[in-house]
């Protein structure tokens, strides 16, 4: 009694603490390995059973409480008895990683399993609408939609073709031992016109009498130009007048006070007056031509009689078209000097 006293005694002296084992502290960590355990045990019994699923949750249990290779290992295997090939190497190669001493040929076994899954093909199940398209995987016909059909892993060409439709080609990522489903909607090709035949008119083999071409409708020749040199005739009319009233004022006033200056004046006014006359009568002429001249040939066809030959048929006379010259001619009198014209038809 007294030797348990003292050092508790010394401990309250020290003012410090003493901690004692816990027996509740220390049964924890001892439940959960039990439970571990007992769901090892439990998922062992299982899948040697065959219940894989069962078998999956007790080693799954296990793993959560305390993780190890072995429980990875079972966890692996179920998954690969059930199915499941990505879930069964994810696990697989947790265990790889950490494979005990004691079991190499186990991890050797499933170093293999590991390698065998990674070949496995992917599971595809090809639809199209409508069904019935052919189908090509890189080429290889594999028969037509809807269709199962199992590729490698990797990247493949899918092409779709169906009578009718335009075809298709999809890219294809394959893992492996993948299940997946693909499905296309084929799109119908457009519609070519049908050509219509044209039927060309039906030939008439009758003869018929040839109408002779009707005669082109001219133009009636304008009469501007014959306006303009009238207007310019009586204009020079007009000048003629004026400057021959001012060289009979320049000689009446010759006759009053005769010098020099005033009969080169008047005779200058004189001439231009003359001059102003010759131009209106040459204008005057030029005007009446233009205006009474006609663009129409004189022509005759003289109808054939019934007894004339047939080369004699027809004959046509035609009248030769004369052109108006029009020829200016200077003159010169003793007093003074002008213009005049020679027209000929």
């Amino acid at each position: 009694m007294t030797k348990r006293v003292l050092p508790i005694l010394f401990a309250a002296m020290l003012g410090g603490a003493i901690a004692l084992p816990s027996a509740t502290a220390s049964a924890a960590p001892t439940a959960k390995m039990n439970d571990a355990k007992q769901h090892y045990g439990e998922g062992e019994k299982k899948f040697k059973a065959g219940d894989y699923a069962t078998a999956l949750t007790e080693f799954t249990a296990a793993e959560a409480i305390k993780a190890a290779p072995q429980a990875e290992r079972y966890i692996g295997l179920c998954h690969d008895n059930l199915g499941h090939f990505t879930d069964a190497v994810s696990f697989y190669e947790k265990f790889l990683a950490n494979v005990p001493d004691k079991m190499k040929k186990e991890g050797e076994e499933i170093r293999a399993r590991v390698a065998a899954i990674k070949a496995m093909p992917g599971h595809i199940r090809v639809e199209t609408t409508p069904p019935g398209a052919a189908i090509l995987a890189d080429g290889k016909s594999l028969g037509t939609t809807p269709a199962d059909i199992d590729l490698a892993p990797g990247t493949h060409i899918i092409h779709l073709e169906l009578a009718g439709y335009l075809p298709i080609d999809r890219d294809l990522t394959v893992s492996f031992a993948q299940k997946a489903d693909l499905k296309s909607e084929l799109v119908a090709k457009p519609v070519e016109p049908t050509p219509v035949a044209v039927t060309p008119p039906p030939v008439d083999n009758s003869t018929k009498a040839v109408e002779p071409p009707k005669p082109e409708k001219k133009e009636p020749r304008s009469k501007l130009p014959a306006y303009i040199t009238g207007g310019l005739a009586i204009a020079a009319i007009g000048v003629g007048t004026g400057f021959g009233i001012a060289a009979l004022m320049k000689k009446s006033d010759f006759d009053k006070t005769p010098t020099e200056d005033i009969a080169d004046t008047g005779e200058n006014f004189a001439l231009v007056a003359d001059m102003a006359f010759g131009v209106a009568i040459t204008l005057g002429v030029t005007s009446a031509v233009l205006f009474f001249t006609n663009d129409d040939d004189a022509a005759s066809t003289p109808q054939p009689s019934n007894n004339a030959k047939p080369a004699q048929a027809q004959r046509r006379v035609v009248a030769k078209k004369h052109p108006v010259q029009i020829v200016p001619t200077p003159f010169i009198l003793p007093n003074g000097g002008g213009l005049g014209a020679f027209v000929r038809f």
